[in-house]
């Protein structure tokens, strides 16, 4: 307390679910409830349009309110912002955090994990007990999908796994050991277009996914596009898919849990090679900014946040579903499978705001996969992208409105 006044802590989050009391927003009130001189406010930044930049106060400019204490932002926003001198570094480097904390490139601790959306696997029971096939489960292994797919392709069922950025940089770490990006996450030469990398885009030209093979569907502002995830999968149309947990349209589907809700013949099952391969995830943390005046007391709820930290894990996952979703989870076993991936998670490293799309479908992704998928040279085509997202990191590490710029008007890398 300070002359007898109570202290606001200010929090800022994102979320494209309005009005749900989210299991986060309930352990920090507790946190609130425990300490007679403080008093926490939770904001919300919310929009239909995802059309969502760096939170205002961060590039100079006066926001809503007073300026927040703890911001939500992505990895990538997290490194830029702190490349710049806005966000304060965090004594957080407990070994058992290790995990749950997101670090700079040059290993200080800057942001505590609040949401993680991972790939996982869906599956069509009855497609995989019409064909005799064994159901996909957290004992397979790479040999065990690829004889799987080789069998679904065969039967002429469809196999959905998207030669995307997030695609590929999981089938590059975990099934050829590789990266797409350096250790800084900022320079992608060299990796993006390695020998590694060549052979996870060989490995999904071979999967063959394409557009075409599912319906083409009119969607908002009556555009007519291919958008196969989830609505193909719930109408039975996809016998195997790969894909986010979360996120994965704006509708009312956008989520494993309403997938398989509507079509209980789909089951979820964990990526395959074990808890020793890698999973990638969309990201986002907390951090403090370094104009904060209550760094104090953010320090103390990031640290009251993370104290246990399997309640935590599980906090992560209720609020990440919360955030996109009022729909009730209460499967166990689907809620295992969540937290298995989630745990072997590394934040993807082209995600570059929550406003963001995974990007399976926009022309940037689009004509990259197109090209390999008809043939053209892998290496050529991925030097050719890795030397356009060097250009745009150059630019975002030089000046941070040109990130905020990238996100806003949704330019090639940010959207």
């Amino acid at each position: 307390m300070m002359g007898g006044l109570t202290r606001k802590l200010k929090i800022e989050l994102v979320s494209f679910q309005d009005g749900a009391d989210k299991q986060l927003h309930e352990k920090i009130r507790r946190f609130d409830e425990e300490r007679s001189d403080i008093e926490v406010e939770i904001r919300e930044r919310f929009t239909v349009f995802y059309d969502m930049g760096f939170s205002p106060w961060l590039v100079g400019k006066k926001g809503t309110g007073d300026p927040p204490d703890l911001i939500e932002l992505t990895p990538n926003q997290m490194k830029v912002a702190f490349h710049h001198g806005k966000l304060e570094t965090l004594n957080m480097d407990q070994p058992q955090l290790k995990d749950l904390v997101i670090t700079s490139p040059d290993g200080y601790v800057i942001g505590v994990k609040s949401k993680i959306n991972p790939l996982i696997m869906y599956y069509n029971q009855d497609t995989f007990l019409e064909l005799g096939l064994e159901a996909p489960s957290e004992d397979w292994d790479w040999a065990m999908l690829d004889n799987t797919i080789a069998a679904l392709k065969a039967a002429r069922k469809n196999v959905y796994i998207m030669l995307s950025p997030s695609i590929l940089e999981w089938v590059t770490m975990s099934r050829y050991g590789g990266h797409i990006v350096d250790t800084s996450g900022t320079m992608f030469s060299g990796y993006m277009d390695s020998e590694e990398t060549i052979q996870a885009a060989e490995w999904l030209k071979w999967v063959g996914t394409r557009e075409e093979d599912y319906r083409l569907r009119t969607g908002f502002a009556n555009i007519q596009r291919y958008d196969p995830m989830p609505l193909d999968l719930i109408e039975g149309n996809m016998a195997l898919a790969i894909d986010f947990a979360h996120d994965l349209q704006i509708s009312r589907t956008s989520n494993f849990e309403a997938i398989v809700q509507r079509n209980d013949r789909v089951g979820i099952a964990p990526l395959p090679g074990g808890f020793d391969d890698v999973n990638v995830a969309h990201t986002a943390g907390l951090v403090i900014p370094a104009y904060s005046e209550n760094k104090d007391l953010a320090m103390e709820l990031l640290r009251y946040l993370t104290k246990d930290i399997e309640t935590y894990y599980e906090d992560i996952l209720w609020y990440t579903l919360q955030a996109n979703s009022s729909i009730e989870l209460d499967n166990p076993r689907r809620i295992s499978t969540l937290l298995l991936e989630m745990k072997r998670s590394i934040p993807t490293s082209l995600r570059m705001s929550e406003a963001q799309s995974h990007a399976r479908n926009f022309d940037h992704v689009a004509s990259m996969r197109r090209a390999i998928m008809e043939g053209e040279p892998i290496k050529t085509i991925l030097e050719q992208k890795a030397q356009e997202l060097d250009v745009q990191f150059a630019l975002f590490l030089e000046d941070l409105e040109s990130y905020e710029e990238c996100i806003m008007t949704r330019r090639r890398v940010c959207y």
